[in-house]
């Protein structure tokens, strides 16, 4: 795994790509490992030579309709449940976080990539706005339909970290974008950052002895890239995550309260507090 070395522009992608960050066995040491300093600088080399799509007349917000291209049966179910989240939180009613603050999400899959050449960059999985302007870049896991674990939370949390430099990379027209396609204004502020998940996701990694006591570890890193960067990042839990898969022509929907909660007070193992989401 990269470690202990100033990381470089492919480095930060090849980060979150490297089967080292995603394996549950010695999580805890492997996102200790990791340095703040390291990251700031992938951070900063990858800002600089992030994809720009408006140079090769492509778009960020491709008009997603709140359905899928899904036939009578599909295992994209991380895809499914964003959508599903974007129909019941993009309009007048947006999702209420623990604080009081609110998310309202734009898009789904929001492509980052330019050309080809881009390997290992993917797409955003939920694009937000929190109170109405600040932009917020979202990395969604969810469980397999088995009940198999999905990506490691530090995994998710370092793509979503690289995501946020290739956003403020194209802060300028994805705001010119989303005022002439979505109708919202977007501030010019440094992205928030989201890793969100289904309750049970985050039970299967915590307390696992396998993967040691990793949350401590990574709430240090991501406190540590807010004070060096400005760069807010939540790790949030929701309970009763239930939804219908988008199958047929029809649009995935939320069927539980999806109430959620931070991953800091259920990591505690003490009774949580949930925030209505409506």
């Amino acid at each position: 795994m990269i470690r202990n070395k100033s990381l470089s522009l492919p480095s930060l992608v090849a980060l979150y790509n490297d089967a080292g960050v995603n394996r549950i066995t010695d999580l805890a040491s492997v996102t200790a490992a990791l340095r703040a300093s390291d990251l700031v600088a992938g951070y900063v080399a990858l800002r600089e030579a992030a994809p720009r799509r408006h140079l090769h007349e492509k778009t960020y917000f491709t008009g997603h309709t709140g359905v899928t291209s899904s036939g009578h049966h599909s295992n994209r179910r991380e895809e499914h449940l964003a959508i599903a989240l974007r129909n019941a939180y993009g309009g007048s009613s947006p999702l209420q976080l623990p604080g009081g603050r609110t998310l309202k999400l734009l898009d789904y899959q929001t492509p980052l990539k330019a050309r080809r050449a881009d390997t290992g960059i993917g797409k955003i999985d939920l694009f937000g706005v929190i109170d109405g302007a600040l932009p917020c870049i979202i990395e969604l896991k969810v469980p397999t339909a088995s009940g198999g674990r999905s990506d490691t939370p530090l995994r998710a949390f370092l793509e979503a970290f690289a995501y946020c430099a290739i956003v403020e990379a194209n802060t300028d027209e994805l705001a010119a974008e989303a005022a002439a396609t979505l109708g919202c204004d977007i501030s010019r502020d440094r992205s928030t950052l989201i890793v969100m998940a289904p309750e049970d996701y985050w039970l299967s990694y915590l307390g696992h002895p396998k993967a040691g006591d990793w949350w401590p570890p990574l709430e240090r890193l991501a406190t540590e890239l807010a004070d060096s960067l400005g760069l807010e990042s939540h790790f949030i839990a929701l309970r009763d995550a239930q939804f219908d898969m988008g199958l047929a022509g029809n649009p995935p929907r939320l069927t539980g309260a999806c109430l959620p909660i931070k991953v800091a007070d259920l990591a505690t193992g003490q009774p949580v507090p949930v925030h209505s989401s409506s």
